[in-house]
């Protein structure tokens, strides 16, 4: 009886204690009763990655992260041992990724299966290495989204601050009598622009049939020019064409000409002035101009002799002709004429 019940205290103590392994295992995500294979994937950084992680796919629980450490003496890479079900066959595209798997930031493993894999084609063996993908936190996610804004922000508010020292500096005791003065003057220069506003108001409601006759004016004007806009343009043409006729002419030129014309002329001028010229001299002594008279008057006198007395002057003496001796007694005749009178 006692043999009895040592065996079954012994049997006992086994059965609990294989309870409490399989217990134990199952809380660290093992499951001793079933077969799993090994994997390897490396990271620059496990983003708290932690022993026992869960590795899901689709969500679903195939395996747990059995290892962690450095690949190498430099510590710039890790290396994470990924134990997963033997029934799930990966394929060679199949990536590890990290990504956070409650709102706490607890990281765990997703596996990523590519899009396009058939059953015949390449998948990793016990011991192979997978790819690796880090997925952005959201706690990261909002860092980036916010880093921006921050900036903008502190900015923001750096200006804030300026501009509440420049209102501080200006809305002291003095500046802010002044401005009150200035508050003063430009209600009162909206007072006298509203007075004006008014008074002008008055002025074209009384000036109504002025101003109206005014813009009938200018509306009469601006048809007679509508009216006549052709011979305006002929009028402008014509002067157009008169400067462009002025320009050609070369009128500096012309006006130098005359220029020298009229100098010459009053040098010519100051000459006979002077008396140095005949011309001078003539305008300027009396006594020539009265010889000249003189001279001019016999020989007036010498012009009606020989008008009337030609045969004086002009004879053919060819035989002592008749006509000779009568012409000469005649002389005579008019010669005692003369002596008496």
């Amino acid at each position: 009886m006692e043999k009895d019940k040592a065996i079954k205290i012994g049997l006992l103590v086994i059965i609990i204690g294989g309870v409490m392994f399989w217990g134990y295992n199952f809380c660290k995500g093992k499951n001793i009763f079933s077969s799993e294979n090994l994997y390897y994937t490396t990271y620059d950084q496990v983003e708290g990655l932690q022993k026992n992680a869960e590795v899901l796919l689709r969500g679903y629980k195939i395996g747990h992260v059995k290892n962690i450490y450095f690949s190498n003496p430099q510590y710039n890479q890790l290396t994470v041992e990924l134990s997963i079900n033997s029934d799930i066959h990966l394929p060679k595209e199949t990536i590890a990724r990290i990504f956070s798997s409650d709102i706490l930031g607890s990281k765990a493993i997703d596996i990523i299966l590519p899009k396009y894999f058939s059953e015949e084609g390449e998948f990793v063996s016990n011991f192979d290495t997978l790819n690796s993908e880090i997925q952005t936190s959201i706690t990261d996610q909002v860092r980036i989204e916010v880093a921006p804004l921050k900036a903008q922000a502190e900015k923001l508010l750096e200006s804030a601050a300026v501009a509440i020292d420049q209102v501080k500096f200006i809305v002291n005791e003095k500046n802010g009598e002044e401005l009150r003065r200035c508050f003063v003057k430009l209600q009162n220069a909206i007072d006298a622009i509203h007075h004006s506003g008014m008074t002008l108001d008055t002025i074209l409601s009384t000036n109504d049939d002025n101003i109206e006759g005014i813009l009938t004016n200018i509306n009469g004007i601006t048809k007679n020019f509508n009216e006549h806009s052709g011979e305006i343009s002929s009028i402008i043409n014509n002067v157009s064409n008169m400067s462009d006729s002025l320009a050609q002419a070369n009128l500096a030129e012309t006006l130098k000409k005359t220029e020298k014309s009229i100098s010459e002329l009053d040098a010519m001028l100051q000459q006979v002035n002077s008396g140095n010229s005949s011309l001078g001299a003539l305008i300027n002594d009396p006594s020539l101009y009265k010889n000249l008279d003189n001279a001019s008057q016999q020989l007036n006198s010498l012009l009606i002799d020989i008008q009337k007395h030609p045969k004086r002057y002009v004879s053919f003496p060819i035989f002592g002709s008749s006509k000779d001796k009568e012409q000469k007694k005649e002389e005579k005749q008019e010669a005692k004429k003369k002596n008496e009178n």
